[in-house]
């Protein structure tokens, strides 16, 4: 059952070949602890572009480099800025090489132990500090999990242009969760099952987890933390123009919940745009896809931040 609860990324359009990424030679930079980050940097061009953009991935245990999907079809909202993608602690472009995720069996116990969205949101700092003098504008662009990791950046970098965080839900994650029991359960055992996992929900947050316990693909530390984000406070909290969009028929996530959360927030750098009928795909009942719908207005809100770019 968990399986089905976890948040899953996938973009819509096309602008990179796939060839022509697998190509990229990937970049370490060494942290304190002797770990190493691993990044690519995707030029657009035959000389560097003066923006860039970055793109963040879901929950999935599946290289960054891998992902096409995402590559491809965010790739054409900025279609002239080179692209950063960060790879999460313990995975390499060994991991989903042809381009789905990896079974819960077969991901690295390095990744599964480690990864959490603070450390993620950690590692793109790290990497994006060695870029912001060198560019005159950087984009954040995040879907899923990979939205709440650009709504904790956008709270804490004012370097960062601007920020667009994708289908991440309302203000906490276990609501997503519970959504997704009561949808995906039974009547007669989805009150039990929400109670148990109310139970483990409260014993991750106090850390109380076994060592090594993995529960639907991940370890402790990303629980604890998925568990104790608060969401409207990152968005609260936003120093850069952030739009949040909510596709208010995805399923994922609870919607009520994120409507909810919209309400709440009042901060007049951030703005909201929600899609009535459209899925976490961006996909209606007749399974029509709408991303370019949501491309679009995503260029034009860039644009309506009167952002000048330097030539």
């Amino acid at each position: 059952m968990m399986k089905k609860i976890l948040i899953y990324l996938i973009f819509v359009l096309t602008s990179i070949s796939q060839q022509a990424v697998a190509e990229y030679p990937r970049h370490h930079l060494r942290e304190n602890d002797g770990k190493d980050i691993i990044y690519y940097l995707i030029p657009r061009g035959n000389t560097p572009s003066k923006d860039l953009l970055v793109l963040i991935q879901g929950s999935d245990c599946q290289s960054v480099i891998n992902n096409q999907s995402m590559i491809e079809n965010f790739g054409s909202v900025f279609p002239e800025n080179d692209i950063l993608l960060v790879e999460k602690s313990g995975l390499d472009s060994s991991i989903g090489k042809k381009g789905t995720e990896v079974e819960h069996s077969a991901c690295p116990e390095a990744y599964i132990q480690n990864d959490s969205p603070s450390k993620r949101v950690k590692d793109y700092l790290t990497v994006l500090n060695q870029f912001k003098n060198k560019y005159h504008h950087i984009v954040l662009l995040g879907g899923s999990e990979g939205a709440v990791v650009t709504n904790m950046i956008a709270s804490k970098a004012d370097f960062i242009t601007a920020a667009i965080s994708i289908n991440g839900g309302g203000r906490f994650f276990i609501d997503d969760v519970i959504h997704s029991i009561q949808r995906e359960s039974p009547a007669e055992t989805s009150n039990k099952e929400i109670n148990n996992f109310k139970v483990f929900a409260e014993e991750a947050k106090k850390r109380r987890l076994p060592a090594g316990m993995t529960v639907s693909g991940h370890g402790a530390n990303w629980w604890y933390d998925s568990l104790s984000i608060d969401n409207q406070k990152m968005i609260q909290s936003s120093q850069i123009p952030l739009l949040v969009i909510q596709c208010i028929s995805d399923n994922n996530v609870d919607a009520a919940g994120a409507r909810k959360m919209i309400a709440a927030i009042n901060n007049p750098m951030v703005s909201f745009k929600t899609y009535e009928g459209l899925d976490h795909f961006f996909k209606d009942s007749d399974g029509n896809y709408h991303a370019e719908t949501i491309i679009k207005d995503i260029k034009s809100w860039y644009q309506s931040q009167q952002i000048i770019r330097s030539h």
